[in-house]
Parts: structure tokens; sequence; C-alpha cells
């Protein structure tokens, strides 16, 4: 907890940093690759082999925080993905049009990692 605490204030000190010091309001973006695994470990080997739908909920869903100055935030979507994150941003802001992607959601454990399997029906973005 208390490394979550640090981070936490070390990211609101570099952001306000950032913010201050710009001549030109700057596109900030925080991402996450996952989401913890606080289910599946309390399953232990049963749940990465057969993890239910709320420990596939927990794993998939990920911390995106936007800043995007002038354009807003109009046209993020509950339901995004990293596979869009820079995509829309490069449209938004530097004129390319690249196609956004399916949001979909791979699972895999640690035996076979590679083997992914598509778990999309079974995380819901509320």
């Amino acid at each position: 907890m208390n490394q979550l605490i640090f981070v936490n204030n070390k990211i609101k000190i570099i952001i306000d940093e950032i913010l201050s010091k710009s001549e030109v309001a700057p596109i900030i973006i925080l991402q996450a690759d996952h989401g913890p695994t606080a289910a599946l470990s309390q399953g232990m080997l049963d749940g990465w082999h057969n993890p239910t739908d709320t420990m596939l909920r927990e794993r998939m869903r990920i911390f995106n925080a936007y800043y995007l100055p002038q354009v807003g935030n109009d046209l993020l979507y509950k339901s995004i993905t990293p596979v869009n994150t820079f995509r829309l941003v490069f449209n938004l802001y530097f004129g390319t049009n690249y196609e956004l992607l399916s949001d979909r959601s791979y699972f895999s454990n640690y035996d076979c990692p590679y083997k992914f399997t598509d778990v999309t029906d079974r995380v819901t973005y509320e």
C-alpha cells in the first residue's frame, strides 16, 4: 500500500510540473498493461487455468487516464483498449487517419504465455 501512495504522490507532482511548465498544452496518457491478479492468485493455479468471469474482469480492467486538451474526452469510450489509445490520439491531434481496431481482450496463463484466448465476451465494460 505504501508503494501505491508513494507512486501516486510522485505522479501528481510530475503531472503538475508538466502542466505548469508546458508552453503548449501537453497530451498526457497514463495507462497500465493489465489489472491486478488478486482474484486469480486466490484460486492459485486453478484460477490461472480456469479463470472465472470475475477473475478475468479484474485482470482485464486497466488504469487508463487521458488528458486531451482542446479536443476533450468526447471521442473516448468505455470499452477502449490500449490497441486504440494512440490511434485515437494521433487521429485527433496529428491529422492521421488510423482505423480503430476491434477492442478485444485476450488472456494467457504462465504455463503457455503465448497461447492467447479471446475473453472479450466474458469481460463486460460498464
